[in-house]
């Protein structure tokens, strides 16, 4: 089926490629893991997150967990759309994260600009395997665009586009005010990842057509708990 068939390419790559088993892993460089946090403690962070925020004062920093980090999603319409995602700052303006969904650890690097995050790589890797140097990474070119602002609908970036602002979005974890979604759309599918400032993505949607067109097929990956450093 040709709609399947990109469903899995779209999924691998944009969305699902990017999970985490169960296990709560530790990073070269990222930090120690500290207490796990949840909706019925987490008032100061609900206190920010529906802060809306101030574009002007913003670092692109803000959309990833501090370092030594570890978010959980839960997993919706797919084996594999259950992740957990570690992060690690090792340099500065340099983001590091292994995210695994069990069948894979994919390694994303991104590199912090002011008015945009660059994507530096997004491969495999083995987990005990060291971080690029500082020099290899700025010797590296950029594969693509993460985020870039100005956060207002109609923004675009890549094959991806901004088309809602000030959204709430649900989670497990807890409830989002100021949320904004980018979304990139084909044929037959559309992704949206949803992001927050102080969290960055807390809800990732895949939605693919099927044949008979009656019924979508949708997998999720929300944000359902948060592990921080002490």
């Amino acid at each position: 089926m040709k709609g399947k068939s990109i469903l899995l390419n779209v999924l691998l790559i944009v969305l699902i490629a990017s999970g985490c088993t169960n296990k709560t892993t530790s990073m070269n460089n990222s930090g120690n893991s500290g207490e796990t946090t949840n909706p019925t403690d987490q008032k100061g962070n609900a206190q920010n997150s529906n802060a809306k925020p101030n574009q002007n004062d913003q670092s692109l920093l803000d959309y990833f967990l501090p370092a030594g980090s570890t978010a959980r999603f839960k997993g919706e319409g797919n084996e594999f759309a259950k992740l957990d995602i570690d992060f690690a700052h090792p340099y500065k303006d340099y983001v590091i994260l292994h995210e695994n969904n069990g069948g894979a650890v994919i390694r994303r690097i991104y590199k912090i600009e002011k008015e945009q995050i660059l994507k530096i790589e997004e491969q495999p890797v083995d987990l005990k395997q060291e971080f690029p140097s500082r020099q290899d990474l700025e010797a590296m070119e950029p594969i693509g665009i993460y985020l870039k602002k100005p956060f207002e609908v109609g923004t675009t970036f890549d094959e991806w586009k901004i088309v809602e602002t000030d959204v709430t979005v649900e989670t497990p974890y807890e409830t989002f005010d100021h949320a904004f979604v980018i979304e990139y759309k084909g044929e037959d599918f559309v992704n949206r990842k949803y992001f927050v400032e102080g969290f960055g993505e807390v809800k990732r949607e895949s939605i693919m057509k099927t044949v008979d067109k009656d019924e979508d097929f949708i997998v999720t990956s929300t944000l359902e708990s948060v592990t921080k450093p002490k």
